[in-house]
């Protein structure tokens, strides 16, 4: 997957997307203690997003993660390309040092969210880490994380957040849901519109499914493409990830990414 340098002249327009988030220390924030623990060695999934007070919407079925795999390092994704680059804790703020973005094609909404991510990322925030929670504050928006509990394939209800082909990403109709729920060897389906299962078997890194079994409803255009990119992923070779909460198919240039729910 190629991936790009943010550019000073990029992160410069990056941060205007969220240009008055500025780096300022809010009046009623203390920094953390100098020598207190940081947020390295854990992966962070998004709970909740203010902007001036007001929540702020993620794009519907996205998650927002942030992970810190080593002491000076930080990756970040808000739903479809992944930032990557150096960090530094000190000071009590977060500060990025030269960063890179992959360059998968999204649709608006996720385009706009990864500019969102990136701007409030580079105007350095200051952070405050409780336990597994951590709090990021600019002068306006303030992103609470917490470290999810690990997620084995088989007991979550993974939610599809969005469509994987070649390089791009599409985000799913606001109208319709759709999940796979796995047991140890049958995958529920609900593909927004039908229903049904597939067993499967697990080799390594690789699921093998049988062909879908679903019921055969009527179904908008929408619903209609979200069904068939989903039975497209359920193939005799989809290579699966899991990291946090976040689940990723892939079947040849098609694929799904999804994240746990109860």
């Amino acid at each position: 997957m190629r991936t790009r340098l943010l550019t000073p002249t990029l992160v410069a327009l990056l941060a205007l997307a969220g240009c008055a988030q500025g780096g300022t220390t809010p009046a009623n924030q203390a920094p953390p203690a100098p020598n207190g623990p940081t947020p390295a060695g854990k992966t962070f999934t998004a709970t909740s997003a203010t902007d001036k007070g007001t929540p702020h919407a993620l794009v519907t079925g996205s998650t927002v993660t942030l992970g810190f795999p080593e002491a000076d390092r930080l990756t970040a994704n808000a739903g479809c390309n992944t930032i990557g680059g150096t960090v530094s804790f000190s000071g009590g703020t977060l500060q990025p040092g030269e960063l890179s973005l992959t360059e998968m094609a999204c649709d608006a909404p996720l385009h706009d969210q990864d500019k969102w991510l990136a701007g409030f990322l580079e105007a350095k925030p200051t952070w405050r880490l409780d336990g597994d929670k951590l709090t990021l504050t600019s002068a306006e928006t303030e992103l609470v994380l917490t470290v999810p509990k690990n997620a084995d394939l088989a007991g979550p209800k993974w939610t599809v957040d969005s469509l994987l082909t070649g390089e791009s990403a599409a985000s799913t109709p606001a109208t319709a849901t759709a999940s796979l729920t796995f047991t140890a060897d049958t995958v529920a389906i609900e593909t927004g519109c039908n229903s049904g299962s597939a067993p499967y078997t697990v080799e390594g890194t690789t699921l093998k499914f049988e062909p879908p079994i679903l019921t055969k409803m009527a179904c908008t255009p929408e619903t209609t493409e979200l069904e068939t990119a989903i039975v497209a992923a359920l193939t005799q070779s989809t290579t699966f990830t899991i990291e946090a909460q976040s689940l990723t198919l892939t079947a040849g240039e098609k694929g799904l990414r999804l994240h746990a729910t109860k």
